[in-house]
């Protein structure tokens, strides 16, 4: 039987190889190591505890989509500002060649798994994903629906081809749900306490906080319901439940303070 406490020792463990495979000396010195999304390690995590493989199998894996999603990630933090000086440049051109060399890394991970279905996978959610963030970086004129739809796409299509790959459409369905939730309670928090979007957010977004309290209401909604769908292990639903409560108590903390200030 697996404990929660077994989870979260998997996890220390796994952030622990990541953040070693993520260290280079030169980088170092001009580039802070990338944040790790511990909400997608869980996922991740949760996705390949239910392949029928051996813990180092699974760990490979997990880091090796972990160091696409934090590739991913990186390359959203290269300004595009035309007026820079020269160590903004060298900062904008280390943060590119940093990316570069974390997508190096996953490269090499899978060809040592040697899984090419895997590798086909990935890849496909990568051009998916790069498309419509070209898209939602150059169209200004997409309506809020086809916004939304992008948005989607970026944030969950690594963990639906996995989820596709590997048969387990529940997972596929509770990372788009909990994935989409978190991303636009974050965009909210910021409209709601800067009354702006993040500084690295790489496009401009059409949504009212009107819109954005109803969809992450839809979306939290439905990720309750999908973790009580009985498709997941008691502990694995439990630690979900937990991340959800905690993004939704900041959220709903936040509010509550805003109206009581009168802003």
């Amino acid at each position: 039987m697996i404990y929660l406490q077994d989870i979260y020792v998997k996890l220390a463990e796994m952030k622990i190889a990541l953040r070693e495979k993520l260290a280079h000396p030169y980088l170092e010195k001009y580039v802070s190591l990338p944040k790790l999304d511990e909400d997608k390690l869980l996922l991740f995590y949760a996705i390949f505890d239910e392949i029928d493989l051996s813990d180092d199998i699974k760990e490979s894996y997990i880091i090796t989509v972990m160091l696409v999603q934090i590739a991913l990630d990186t390359h959203d933090n290269v300004t595009v500002e035309h007026d820079i000086d020269t160590a903004e440049f060298v900062q904008r051109q280390l943060t590119v060649l940093a990316g570069d060399y974390y997508s190096g890394l996953y490269y090499f991970m899978l060809s040592e798994v040697k899984d090419f279905k895997m590798v086909r996978a990935l890849a496909m959610a990568i051009r998916e994903i790069n498309e419509h963030k070209i898209s939602l970086y150059h169209d200004n004129h997409a309506n809020m629906q086809s916004i939304l739809d992008s948005l989607l796409i970026v944030e969950t299509t690594l963990f639906n081809r996995v989820a596709d790959l590997l048969k387990l459409n529940h997972w596929k369905l509770l990372s788009t749900n909990f994935l989409t939730y978190k991303r636009l309670s974050h965009e909210k928090f910021h409209l709601e306490n800067e009354g702006k979007l993040p500084e690295n957010q790489f496009y401009k977004s059409p949504f009212s906080l009107t819109f954005l309290n109803n969809a992450c209401k839809n979306y939290f909604e439905e990720t309750i319901s999908l973790l009580e769908s009985g498709f997941f292990t008691p502990e694995m639903k439990d630690l979900l439940f937990k991340r959800l409560q905690s993004i939704h108590f900041h959220e709903t903390l936040h509010l509550k303070k805003t109206v009581e200030e009168g802003l």
